[in-house]
C-alpha cells in the first residue's frame, strides 16, 4: 500500500543525518512520519536462483543479492520452477518482523508516467481520459514505441506529456528490462538488476508534481528534488531549502512557521499513552499478534451523566485512534476496548466516526469487523512495512531506542551545535556502544567531519546513555 499525500499537505524533509525523516503536516498537526534509511524497495528487479521448491506451500525459495532468500509463489511465475534455476523476479512485499521477502515473476517496471510489462502486449490508457482524439493519438504514439509485445500502461499524470517525453520514459524503462535479460542470459551470481523508487520517493514525487509545499533540510536532497522537477519540466516554486541556524524540526525557529514541536510529536508517536482533547486518554499497546487500544475517561468531564460522558469520550477517541494508527503506521489486527455504553446509538456513533475518519482507506486497506459480543471493537489494517515503533525502537523487552535511531540523534545534535557556531577540533564523548558504531560507520564520521571542519576525536564514556553525547573543544 503506497501512502498518498494531498497536495494541500505540507512536507518537511530532514535529510542531514544517515536517514531521511519526512513529516506530513496537515491542519497544523503532524499526521504522518516516514523514516527512510535506504535499503531494498518494492519492485526492485533481481536476478535470483531457486534454492528449494516447496510443493506443500506452492512456492519456491529464491536466493537474492544482499537479502535473505525470498518466497516466490509458483503461480507468480510463467514456467515451472526447479532447484538451481535462474529467474528474474521483483520484490512484491518487503520483509518485516518475522516475515521474509515475497517475490513475483510478473514483472512490472514502474516509471512516473507509465508502467512497462514485458510481453504484456496490451496498451492501456486511463479511462478518465474522455477525449477520443487524444486517446487515439496516445495509442498511436505508444504503439510506435512498443517493442517485443511490451505491455504499456500509461499513468494519469502522463496524459498531457509530449511525444518526446513519452519516448524518453519508455526507453528508460526498456533499458532496465534489456539489462535484466542480459543478466539472465549469462548468470554468474544473484544480483540486483535495477532499484525501484521506494514508496516514500514515489510519495514525495507525486506531492511535488501536484504542487504541494515542501521544505528540505539537506543540500544533497534539495538538489536531487529540484533536479527531478527540472527533468519533468515542472515548476519548483513549491520546493524550498531550509537555511536556518537550527534544525528543520526545531519549532523554535520562526522560519519554519510551526505551532507544534515536531521532535516532541515524534517522541509522543512511540509513547503508549495519548491524551484526548477535552479529557480522557487512550493506551496503545502493539504486540506481535495484534494492537490493543484501551479508551479511558480519566480527567474527562464531557457530559452530565455517565452515558453521555462515555459516548462523547468514545467519539473523540475514535478520531484520535485513526490519527495515531496512520501516524504510527500500525497494521494487522487492531482491537479497541471503548468505554461501555448502554445505547445502540452510542455504539453506532463510535463506529460511524471511526469509519469516517479512515476515509479512503476503507476502500481496501481497512476491513471493519465491528463490535464483538464482549463489547470490544475489531478491525484490520493492511500492513505497509515497519510501524514507526518498530523503526525507532530496539526489539527488546525494555523500551529503548534502536542503535540507528540513537546514532542519527547524536549526529543531528552535533549538527545543531555546529549551526550555532561550534566548529574546529572537538572531542565527542558518547556511550561505548555509540563509539563502536561511529568507528565502523564511515558515512556518519564523514558527516561530522564536514560539519566541524575536522574529524572529531571519539571518546567512549560509560556514564552516557545510548543517545547522549558531549562535545568539548580540544585544547
Amino acid at each position: 500500500m503506497t501512502a498518498g499525500v494531498p497536495a494541500n499537505g505540507r512536507l518537511l524533509i530532514d535529510a542531514v543525518a544517515l536517514e531521511r525523516r519526512i513529516a506530513l503536516i496537515e491542519k497544523g498537526r503532524l499526521s504522518r512520519l516516514w523514516i527512510d534509511r535506504g535499503g531494498p524497495a518494492r519492485f526492485d528487479l533481481h536476478l535470483g536462483r531457486v534454492t528449494k521448491v516447496l510443493p506443500e506451500m506452492a512456492a519456491a525459495m529464491v536466493a537474492l543479492d544482499g537479502l535473505s532468500d525470498g518466497l516466490l509463489p509458483l503461480d507468480r511465475y510463467a514456467t515451472p520452477l526447479h532447484e538451481g534455476q535462474w529467474v528474474l523476479v521483483q520484490i512484491a512485499r518487503l520483509g518485516f518482523e518475522d516475515k521474509g521477502v515475497k517475490l513475483t515473476g510478473r514483472i512490472a517496471i514502474e516509471g512516473l508516467g507509465m508502467i512497462l510489462r514485458p510481453n504484456g502486449k496490451l496498451i492501456e490508457i486511463p479511462r478518465k481520459l474522455k477525449d477520443e482524439d487524444r486517446r487515439t493519438d496516445l495509442a498511436r504514439q505508444l504503439k510506435a514505441l512498443q517493442v517485443d509485445d511490451d505491455g504499456i500502461m500509461l499513468r494519469s499524470q502522463a496524459l498531457d506529456w509530449s511525444e518526446a517525453a513519452l519516448a524518453g520514459e519508455y526507453n528508460l524503462l526498456r533499458r532496465h528490462w534489456v539489462a535484466a535479460q542480459a543478466a539472465l542470459a549469462d548468470p554468474k551470481k544473484p544480483k540486483l538488476i535495477s532499484a525501484a523508487q521506494s514508496d516514500i520517493d514515489q510519495m514525495i514525487e507525486r506531492h511535488l508534481m501536484a504542487g504541494g509545499a515542501c521544505m528540505v533540510d539537506g543540500i544533497s536532497e534539495f538538489v536531487r528534488l529540484r533536479g527531478l522537477l527540472k527533468a519533468r519540466g515542472a515548476p519548483d516554486g513549491s520546493l524550498t531549502r531550509y537555511a536556518g541556524t537550527q534544525l528543520l524540526f526545531d519549532a523554535s525557529d520562526p522560519n519554519i512557521d510551526l505551532d507544534i514541536d515536531l521532535e516532541d510529536e515524534i517522541n509522543n508517536a512511540v509513547a503508549s499513552k495519548v491524551d484526548l482533547p477535552g479529557g480522557g486518554w487512550i493506551a496503545i499497546d502493539p504486540t506481535t499478534a495484534l494492537c490493543a487500544i484501551d479508551v479511558n475517561a480519566g480527567g474527562a468531564d464531557a457530559g452530565r451523566d455517565a452515558e453521555t460522558r462515555a459516548i462523547e469520550v468514545n467519539n473523540r477517541a475514535a478520531k484520535e485512534i485513526v490519527h495515531q494508527i496512520c501516524l504510527r503506521n500500525i497494521g494487522g489486527l487492531i482491537v479497541i476496548d471503548p468505554l461501555r455504553v448502554k445505547s445502540r446509538t452510542g455504539r453506532d456513533m463510535f463506529d460511524s466516526t471511526l469509519r469516517k475518519s479512515f476515509g479512503a482507506e476503507l476502500d481496501g486497506a481497512v476491513q471493519i469487523g465491528g463490535f464483538t459480543r464482549l463489547g470490544l471493537y475489531e478491525f484490520s489494517r493492511q500492513r505497509s512495512g515497519e510501524s514507526l515503533y518498530e523503526r525507532m525502537q530496539a526489539k527488546s523487552d525494555v523500551r529503548r531506542l534502536s542503535a540507528q535511531t540513537a546514532l542519527n540523534g547524536v549526529i543531528r545534535g552535533v549538527i545543531a551545535q555546529c549551526r550555532r557556531g561550534i566548529v574546529g577540533a572537538m572531542s565527542l564523548y558518547v556511550s561505548p556502544m555509540m563509539a563502536q558504531l561511529l568507528a565502523s560507520d564511515v558515512n556518519g564520521t564523514q558527516i561530522l567531519q564536514n560539519e566541524l571542519g575536522v574529524a572529531p576525536e571519539i571518546i567512549a564514556d560509560p556514564t552516557l546513555s545510548e543517545d547522549a553525547y558531549r562535545l568539548e573543544k580540544k585544547i
